[in-house]
């Protein structure tokens, strides 16, 4: 049996002319150095990343901060703190004027990647700008971050450290950044704040994730909302949403009461004018629980009464009270709900639970983070969908269900009408082909690769695991975070003040300049590619037709950036054929305006990449003679292509005759200046393929469209590019380097686990050679400090010295596995005889086996003492101990002196102060007398 409570705020508020709630924002901002990674580029769910514009993960995140800036007004004030080692205070809560918004527009610019990531200090400094009580605006400290911590981790967890700080001052509202994050702390961090976690993968969402959460805080009807009800023992409500932070035990209720009674109490957050909150709460049977109530003994009240009382905040400390009371005999029940709106809340509550479920709790309260999905998902989500209430044919038409619906399966396919749906004649409830909604595709992979482990794990594990907690979030908290999902696009729609926001702030977003790129814009990257940029790799820029030049963030860079297969054959100027890898610096080539001298050479190595196999035209048989087959060029999709000299140039994915998976190298020429656009092409595999370094950097026609591109079509950005890279000899530039020396050199040289793997081998190899230890033998010393000197360690190496006075010569020491630190001195003569007594115990220990068994040396072990046990580990043989000196004993508790009252530290200013002061305060007390005296 279920029990659902609708709490209903008002639709707008009581004041017309107020256009939004005032807000206090702070926004805190990790500028560690991973912020500084590149930015991941927007592409369809399961295909690789396409174009890199030089965006990092810094500069999304700083744009998005720009676009918070341009959203307030001077009703509203900006905080802004930063962290990295440590967290720095930016600016403190500041009233929003044009002034104030271009001096914080300057702050955010000056931002810089610096070193680790430290969450809790932004975190907590975050929240110490607020001032609770003292402002009659929405609070909201918004977290940006790419949800790596890495030092200052609170030993307990980050919700633990939280807990004694409640009540917070604010809502905290996390947003995590990229594929690579914590997403399971930054949720547990936005459950405990009150507040939502939100994912954004990329550039795509960013105008759409914070247009939303604006727009849900300026349409903030009241804070720190709670439902608490009280209910009889015997009825054990059951919430329905699965586990979260806040969730809080039923507890019975103390003192005099005419029955036995419980408490259940449910935190809300905030609520949103026009925006109802339903919790769907379970139950059992009454009867038998009555019955059994009665049996042990107890009272029991065969009306069973639920009374709800919901307390909040107005943006005042003083707390609102609205009571509720409910019989659950009473049938049918006032007032009785649309069964379409209680299948929608149950479904709601069943997806939420369902979600939950892959993110559990741990010790912490943190949600876990699987690496994949259970190999019964399947399964499950298909129970799922087949027990909802939402699925029936008589809930189709309700809004809410078919969002719901929607939700898991997809839209309905073309072919399929509402009646279809409703009379149930469809088989798109069961056929995994036409899932084609975001949770299914984060759970179970591709419609057409369904049930392929494969698909379904890098699916889950590059965005879903971070994707299915905020969906989560945002259908528990019934709250509109973006344009994308059909669920939450119901909740804010009965709420104008919400639209009214939503669309101004998306307006205002429209309206801002495309973020600035930081970083070099890179020739290549590793992941293969066969999916469609919105232009020739352009760089963010797409020509719409009608001349202008928009930003698009969908697509930045095609990830197989080379152009040509290296085997490819090439037209040299003297009619020459030779392979595309083979042309060098000051080869002339053909082009369609006579010969031309190379350059420079791009070389990039790739493995399994797509490419498309595009058919020459007829004449020359170029590939022949470096083939020795038929006309024909292999060459990655997005490259421009034209089998005439003078056009037209397409994309070679347009006009492949098939696809084929290369490994290899692929190669991109740059030829010598030349004002002429179509005197940088060369004739490669019967084609004409574009060259670097064009001179077509905006679309002025649909053909120059295609090869128009902001970075690759300036010479003079592709020259200094080039320069950044390894060259070779003859003009190669090698494309798997890359060197910026401003931020360090990336050399693909650090490699952890070869270099523990390397270690390991010698280890093993050593073993194999001879029983003999695979460690040394080291010197004991103490610790330099005054705070540590009683301890003692194993040290570098011995002295000179101390090898000297136990008769080991210094070049044999270190072939038998002593340490020996030439530049140590012992002046402690204690330290100076252990030292020399641990290398004579050592050498009578010493087994030297001969290196020829029939030609021993002097200083080898003679053979009938070779049978001695041996040991693999020195440091267990000669470990070190701990010494004690005479006469110390540990003093017992009781033994100890008692606190000083007030604190020893109180005690000591105290006397100090009295010492000071006592000719002081002898004198006033004598004038203090003799005035008196004097009174007399």
């Amino acid at each position: 049996m279920v029990l659902t409570r609708t709490i209903q705020p008002p639709r707008e508020p009581r004041d017309a002319s107020l256009h939004h709630v005032p807000c206090d924002l702070v926004l805190s901002i990790d500028v560690s150095g991973s912020m500084n990674a590149p930015a991941p580029a927007p592409s369809k769910p399961g295909e690789p990343d396409e174009e890199d514009a030089g965006l990092s993960v810094l500069d999304l995140v700083k744009h998005a901060a720009r676009t918070i800036v341009e959203t307030l007004d001077e009703n509203d004030r900006l905080g802004i703190v930063t962290f990295a080692l440590h967290s720095k205070v930016v600016q403190e809560l500041t009233p929003m004027t044009n002034v104030n918004k271009a001096t914080t527009l300057e702050k955010i610019k000056a931002m810089r990647p610096e070193d680790v990531t430290n969450l809790w200090h932004g975190v907590r400094d975050g929240l110490g700008l607020f001032e609770p009580g003292s402002s009659s605006r929405a609070p909201a400290l918004l977290v940006m971050t790419d949800g790596l911590p890495n030092t200052c981790i609170p030993g307990k967890g980050y919700v633990p450290s939280l807990q004694p700080m409640m009540p917070l001052p604010a809502t905290i509202h996390t947003f995590g950044f990229g594929y690579s994050l914590k997403s399971g702390l930054l949720k547990s961090i936005a459950e405990i704040g009150g507040g939502n976690y939100s994912f954004i993968p990329d550039a795509g969402m960013l105008g759409t994730v914070f247009i939303h959460a604006v727009a849900n805080l300026q349409s903030t009807f009241a804070t720190n909302a709670k439902l608490r009800l009280t209910y009889p023992s015997y009825l054990k409500l059951e919430e329905t949403t699965g586990k979260s932070v806040v969730q809080q035990e039923p507890v019975y209720i103390q003192g005099d009461v005419p029955e036995p009674l419980m408490s259940l109490t449910i935190p809300l957050g905030n609520l949103q004018y026009g925006q109802s909150r339903d919790i769907y709460l379970r139950y059992g049977d009454l009867l038998p629980a009555i019955q059994a109530a009665a049996a042990a003994g107890g009272t029991v009240n065969p009306s069973p009464l639920v009374t709800a009382i919901l307390e909040h905040q107005e943006f005042t400390p003083t707390t609102h009270q609205t009571v509720a009371h409910q019989n659950l005999f009473t049938f049918p029940p006032q007032p009785a709900l649309d069964p379409a709106e209680i299948a929608y809340h149950i479904s709601r509550s069943a997806i939420i639970a369902f979600l939950s479920t892959f993110f559990p709790l741990n010790a912490e309260l943190e949600h876990k983070t699987p690496q994949s999905v259970p190999p019964n998902t399947s399964k499950r989500f298909r129970s799922l969908l087949a027990d909802l209430p939402a699925s029936r044919p008589e809930f189709a038409s309700h809004a809410g269900c078919r969002s719901l619906m929607e939700d898991l399966r997809g839209p309905l396919p073309a072919d399929m009408s509402e009646d279809d749906e409703e009379s149930g004649s469809s088989g798109a409830n069961t056929d995994p082909s036409t899932w084609s909604a975001q949770i299914p595709l984060a759970l179970l992979g591709r419609a057409e690769s369904y049930g392929a482990s494969r698909s379904s794990k890098s699916h889950f594990k590059r965005w879903g695991a971070h994707f299915l907690p905020a969906l989560a979030g945002a259908h528990a908290r019934q709250i509109c975070h973006s344009f994308k999902d059909p669920g939450p696009l119901q909740y804010g729609v009965d709420s104008p003040l919400f639209k009214k926001c939503r669309d101004r702030l998306d307006e205002v977003f429209d309206t801002l300049p495309p973020p600035e790129g930081s970083l070099v814009p890179r020739l290549v990257q590793n992941p293969p590619s066969y999916s469609p940029p919105a232009g020739y790799g352009n760089g963010g820029v797409n020509y719409n037709g009608n001349g202008h030049s928009i930003m698009s963030m969908r697509s930045y860079n095609d990830s197989a950036r080379g152009c040509f297969a290296g085997c490819m054959g090439v037209l040299l100027a003297d009619a020459k054929v030779i392979r595309v890898g083979k042309l060098r610096k000051g080869m002339e080539v053909i082009t369609p305006r006579g010969p031309r001298k190379v350059q420079a050479l791009l070389r990039i190595p790739v493995q399994d990449i797509g490419m498309c196999l595009v058919p020459g035209r007829s004449g020359p048989d170029v590939n022949k003679g470096a083939q020795g087959r038929n006309t024909a060029l292999l060459v990655t999709p997005w490259h421009p292509v034209t089998t005439n000299s003078e056009g037209p140039w397409v994309f070679p994915k347009d006009i492949a005759v098939r696809s084929v998976r290369y490994t290899g190298a692929v190669y991109s020429v740059l030829l010598e200046r030349d004002e002429d656009p179509d005197a940088h092409a060369i004739f490669v595999g019967g084609v004409w393929g574009v060259a670097m370094g064009h001179g077509l950097t905006q679309p002025g026609t649909s053909q120059d469209g295609v090869r128009a591109h902001q970075f690759y079509g300036d010479y003079d950005k592709v020259s200094r590019a080039l320069a950044r890279l390894p060259m070779r000899s003859g003009g190669v530039m090698m494309g798997d380097f890359r060197k910026q020396w401003q931020r360090r050199v990336r050399c693909h040289f650090d490699q952890p686990g070869k270099k523990a793997s390397r270690r390991e081998a010698r280890r093993s190899k050593a073993v194999a050679v001879a029983p003999r230890p695979v460690d040394k033998l080291r010197p004991v010393v103490r610790c330099p400090t005054i705070k540590y000197n009683r301890r003692t360690r194993l040290g570098r190496g011995f002295t000179l010295s101390e090898l000297k006075a136990a008769g080991i010569p210094k070049l044999y020491a270190r072939t038998i596995g002593i340490s020996v630190d030439a530049r140590r001195q012992n002046l402690s003569e204690e330290a100076f005889a252990a030292n020399v007594e641990r290398l004579k115990e050592y050498k009578n220990r010493l087994i030297v086996f001969p290196r020829k068994s029939n030609k021993p040396k002097k200083a080898d072990t003679p053979k009938d003492q070779q049978t001695a046990e041996t040991t693999q580990q020195i440091r267990a043989s000669f470990a070190i101990s701990q010494p004690v000196a005479a006469g110390l004993s540990e003093i017992s508790k009781s033994d100890l002196p008692s606190n000083v009252e007030g604190g020893a530290y109180k005690a000591l200013r105290k006397a100090r102060s009295d010492a000071r002061l006592v000719g002081v305060r002898e004198k006033r007390a004598r004038e203090k007398a003799e005035a008196e005296n004097a009174k007399k």
